[in-house]
């Protein structure tokens, strides 16, 4: 007798086929897990890929003097960070564009919102110095005043955190009176990475002071001199400025706008156009003496500069030479790249005149 195929039997009991599609539905099952574990199941590291770029001037007001609109823009540059999973370390490897960090480098306190909140101090703090910095650049008199240096954040990984405490005061370094944040800045100038720092702090707790040694740490971004490794406000500040000048970050933090934000300033208030039209992307941090710093995620915030239209692209002179490639790579032609050392190489390149004309 015949025997139909839907008629054998396994020794389960079960038939053949039947038994067949059971496996299929089960291997497919497993993949589509395994397919959604890799866009979903975290990583013990973060990517770093192009962020949002934004124009300044149209987050600059200015009020109690006359400003200027114009049809160009300066531009800041950002880093769109986010928890990897196996499918975004996949792209990484595959685009030159997005890094890969393990999680212990991307948050070495283990605690992003601590760290967020340094990032704000930062961002903060960038954005005072852009306006008196650019205030300096024209020429405008403001008087500023303190009563030292306020400690209002850790950056993790550095000596300081074990030796002072949030809201401490520096009033001196090395001997030198401290009433600003600036007079800290110029006393850390050319400071090499483990040398001492002698800090005279007045205590929250008591309002005593004493010395404190501290040495000083490593930045990842800037290997060229050593950190504190604090976040600072001036105590009780006091900057007397002729007209108001506000600046809208939205969420953007950390200190990598100081430059563009200082070249916005001077845009708004100046008549003509600093970028003659163009649309200028720009990354640096900004210390009181108009100086750029180096910055992490340069490579991202090129192909950002790249994808928001921009046609030049200004960037920290001290940025490493393998990074300075890989940006020319990722350029391809297509943005004019101009290494900048001061708040003066910038404005050189940009042909500003002292006046804003052209």
């Amino acid at each position: 007798m015949s025997v139909s195929a839907v008629d054998v039997v396994a020794a389960d009991g079960r038939p053949a086929r039947r038994r067949r599609r059971f496996v299929l539905w089960g291997v497919c099952g497993v993949l589509v897990v395994a397919l959604a574990a890799a866009f979903i199941v975290p990583l013990p590291y973060y990517v770093d890929a192009p962020g949002q770029v934004t124009g300044t001037e149209p987050r600059i007001s200015v009020s109690g003097r006359q400003s200027f609109a114009t049809p160009g823009r300066v531009m800041f540059t950002t880093v769109s960070q986010q928890q990897a999973t196996a499918a975004l370390l996949v792209r990484s490897w595959l685009d030159d564009t997005i890094d890969t960090i393990p999680d212990e480098v991307a948050v070495p306190s283990g605690n992003r919102t601590k760290e967020r909140v340094f990032e704000q101090r930062m961002m903060d703090q960038s954005k005072e110095t852009a306006v008196r910095v650019a205030l300096d650049r024209l020429g405008i008199d403001y008087e500023a005043s303190g009563g030292g240096a306020f400690i209002a954040a850790f950056l993790p990984g550095f000596e300081a955190e074990h030796r002072l405490f949030q809201g401490d005061v520096i009033v001196a370094v090395d001997g030198t009176e401290v009433h600003t944040v600036d007079d800290v800045a110029n006393a850390m100038k050319g400071r090499a990475v483990g040398s001492v720092a002698v800090l005279k702090v007045r205590h929250r707790a008591d309002g005593s002071t004493d010395d404190v040694e501290i040495p000083l740490g490593r930045n990842r971004d800037d290997e060229s001199r050593g950190y504190l490794g604090v976040a600072l406000e001036t105590a009780n500040p006091s900057f007397d400025f002729p007209f108001k000048v506000e600046l809208d970050s939205g969420n953007v933090i950390g200190p990598s706008a100081g430059l563009a934000w200082t070249l916005g300033i001077v845009d708004r208030l100046t008549p003509g156009d600093l970028t003659d039209g163009r649309r200028v992307a720009v990354t640096g941090t900004i210390d009181s003496a108009g100086n750029v710093g180096p910055i992490g995620g340069i490579a991202q915030k090129a192909e950002g500069a790249k994808q928001a239209g921009a046609t030049v692209f200004l960037y920290p002179a001290a940025t490493p030479k393998a990074e300075v490639a890989r940006v020319r790579r990722i350029a391809n032609g297509d943005l004019d790249l101009h290494p900048v050392a001061t708040v003066d190489d910038a404005l050189e390149v940009l042909g500003f005149d002292g006046a804003g004309q052209r």
